[in-house]
């Protein structure tokens, strides 16, 4: 099993998590997740707005596809990787998409700024969760929407779940920097009652919370455990610090894990419901 360029197609140039990233979860997660985003929230032309977290820019340029030209749209992310390729991808358009480098948290923007902020799967990363909720409130103008998609609970997903079981030990034992909750992070904002509570804390008013299901469809599934975790180093870089002790971690997690995965075997991908909540609240 091999890390770096032959573990996922590049999209600008070959190897980089942040580009298997985008090439990787983009068609199989992220991408059919924005939809989903955009039909529970459809901005309307002309809207204003700022997409925390954006990471590679999936839903940024859904985003700005649906405001049109002459509406500002601007990504923040805190990973510079993930923004390289974002700026990459972006399409032409007028005023330029914009990119900045930054913490949720602690936005270098002015208030109401905005009219519409969103951000889909990053505030369960963040550290501080009600600071950026409160920032989001922050930047918005009066009367504007936050959209923020989270996952539900790891009790919703049983694959990740067994991946997680079987990761759990062998992290220390290969020696990764990486602990089990930054493995389970994605997961770790599943309840409900806490996720509303953000919102209201923060000022939010009128806060809805939905749930919404895709199946992710992921590629190559003979590869799939290398190019899964590969790709997760872009949220955590820290995972891939020492190649020989990753890719014996990798060869390790796809054996203990071969049987559960074969479960999601659709043909020539690997199908895995994932579900979600997506918080409509407004300011």
């Amino acid at each position: 099993m091999t890390t770096g360029p032959d573990l996922a197609p590049a999209t600008t140039s070959p190897g980089s998590p942040a580009e298997a990233y985008e090439a990787y979860y983009g068609p199989a997660i992220f991408g059919p997740l924005s939809e989903v985003t955009l039909a529970t929230w459809q901005p309307p032309a002309g809207t204003s707005v700022l997409d925390v977290a954006c990471g590679t820019g999936i839903l940024t340029r859904r985003l700005a596809e649906a405001v049109g030209d002459g509406a500002p749209v601007v990504g923040v992310d805190l990973n510079p990787a993930m923004l390289e390729v974002a700026r990459a991808l972006a399409p032409p358009r007028d005023p330029p998409l914009r990119w900045l480098e930054g913490d949720g948290a602690a936005l270098t923007l002015p208030d109401h700024a905005f009219d519409a902020v969103t951000c889909q799967q990053g505030l369960q990363f963040f550290p501080d969760r009600a600071g950026g909720v409160r920032e989001m409130r922050r930047v918005l103008r009066p009367g504007g929407t936050a959209t923020v998609v989270v996952w539900q609970g790891i009790d919703h997903h049983p694959l990740f779940a067994a991946l997680a079981d079987v990761e759990a030990p062998l992290l220390a034992s290969y020696g990764l920097p990486t602990t089990v909750d930054e493995v389970l992070a994605p997961f770790s904002l599943g309840d409900e009652g806490g996720l509303t509570g953000l919102f209201e804390d923060a000022g939010f008013d009128d806060v809805e919370v939905t749930e919404a299901s895709i199946v992710a469809r992921f590629p190559d599934p003979d590869r799939f455990v290398a190019r899964l975790e590969y790709a997760y180093a872009a949220v955590v870089p820290a995972f891939i610090e020492d190649p020989a002790a990753f890719e014996a971690y990798l060869e390790a997690v796809d054996a203990g894990t071969a049987d559960v995965v074969a479960r999601y075997r659709d043909g020539d991908h690997v199908a895995v419901p994932m579900h979600t909540r997506i918080v409509v609240a407004h300011a």
